[in-house]
């Protein structure tokens, strides 16, 4: 073989290589395919979620169990092949509280909701490394959804809820005399971070941290007010800035706040 043959060989076979790793080899239609997958959810949602399933346009399937509020860091199942880009996930639950309430009066079915949603998932280069390959399903407040992939079990939490909740109820525990325990604050403390990431974009576990802080201690409407509103609504506004604005409130201004606003941790948030 001459050296023209030699270097095309050379060529196909770090194209096909390439291919493989960014795992685009999937047949003759070039889909993407993902082997051996970890799958993990983390629910951002206000509700409680017992069942979830991804299924792909073959009718493949990756699936996990129930997980609450601010949940699924840490937790995967395995192990499976998912292939294309653009999947169905189904997925079951409910108010928790809500569900609490039901659980022996036959009433239960009624507050459990089932929903399915359209999730596109472009092809996406595998992450570098040798450990397990994870697909992440990440839900937001508003209930969309998103995927990547990664080779990390932890610390992948895009909103951190469930050590915001810890915070705030380590740090300000006399706020919650009226709340039964640390579950119930963190599905309240949801339903208020839902307000927080779809009306303001609120990721920040600092910015989190202060918004909480506002909500369960000082008035439940507190945003009303016209000074906070415009920290909120801050062009250009970069994480941990409106945490920063917020602890450098004043005591007469956190006073007023709570004098001329509602009671703070409302449950109907």
């Amino acid at each position: 073989m001459d050296s023209k043959r030699l270097l095309e060989a050379w060529m196909r076979k770090g194209l096909i290589v390439l291919l493989m790793w960014l795992g685009m080899l999937a047949g003759c239609n070039g889909e993407p395919s993902y082997k051996g997958l970890t799958f993990v959810a983390f629910n951002y949602t206000p509700w409680d979620i017992d069942t979830i399933q991804i299924i792909d346009s073959e009718g493949r399937t990756a699936s996990s169990g129930a997980m609450g509020v601010g949940g699924g860091e840490g937790s995967g199942t395995c192990c499976y092949t998912l292939k294309g880009t653009d999947f169905i996930v189904k997925w079951r639950g409910a108010d928790g509280e809500l569900a609490k309430k039901h659980m022996f009066d036959g009433k239960l079915e009624e507050v459990i909701f089932n929903k399915e949603t359209r999730v596109h998932f472009p092809p996406a280069a595998l992450p570098a490394g040798n450990g397990p390959l994870y697909l992440e399903l990440h839900i937001y407040p508003d209930e969309h959804m998103e995927i990547a992939l990664s080779r990390k079990l932890l610390g992948q939490t895009r909103l951190p809820l469930v050590a915001v909740t810890d915070w705030i109820y380590k740090e300000h525990r006399s706020a919650f005399g009226n709340y039964k325990n640390g579950d119930e604050v963190l599905r309240v403390l949801g339903k208020v971070a839902k307000t927080a990431w779809v009306k303001y974009r609120l990721e920040d576990k600092r910015d989190l941290q202060q918004y909480m802080y506002l909500y369960f201690t000082v008035a439940s409407n507190f945003d009303a007010d016209p000074q906070i509103a415009a920290m909120l609504a801050k062009p250009g506004r970069q994480p941990g800035e409106f945490a920063a604005a917020v602890q450098a409130l004043s005591k007469e201004e956190v006073a007023r706040l709570k004098a001329t606003g509602t009671p703070p941790g409302d449950k109907n948030a």
